[in-house]
């Protein structure tokens, strides 16, 4: 077969494909990183972050003890926060803060005050490097 008739089937298929609205492999949707903290006590806290350029969206997904929780992105001053809602697994606010490498789980004492603190329950620092094994499990509940 000549050069030319290869191309010609070519740019036939080619535009056939257009015409069907084939516009090559569709993209893949990429799945939130894992991310490992140690905290000051030694345990693992592994967060996933969702919709993080997305503030009014954005959410967390934070394992700890054994437990995930789901906590939605809330006002700050400084850094990021998420807060979790109430319910029957968790009758707390829970909230979830970083500053840098730095992240804290507390209780949330006034959810709607943006400058509280709450009360600490785990001072951890983001892990680079090799994940620790403890962090491999944010689905397990």
């Amino acid at each position: 077969m000549k050069a030319s008739s290869i191309i010609y089937i070519s740019g036939l298929l080619g535009a056939g494909l257009l015409l069907c609205g084939y516009s090559g492999p569709g993209r893949v949707a990429a799945t939130p990183a894992i991310v490992p903290y140690t905290c000051e006590d030694g345990r693992q806290v592994a967060a996933i972050y969702e919709s993080g350029g997305d503030h009014s969206h954005a959410k967390v997904l934070v394992t700890y003890e054994g437990r995930t929780i789901e906590l939605e992105a809330a006002p700050t001053l400084y850094g990021r926060r998420y807060l979790s809602e109430p319910g029957a697994t968790e009758p707390r606010h829970l909230m979830w803060s970083l500053r840098g490498e730095h992240a804290a789980l507390s209780e949330a004492t006034a959810p709607e005050d943006v400058a509280d603190a709450g009360r600490p329950i785990a001072r951890c620092t983001r892990v680079r490097g090799s994940v620790p094994t403890a962090a491999h499990s944010p689905g397990e509940h």
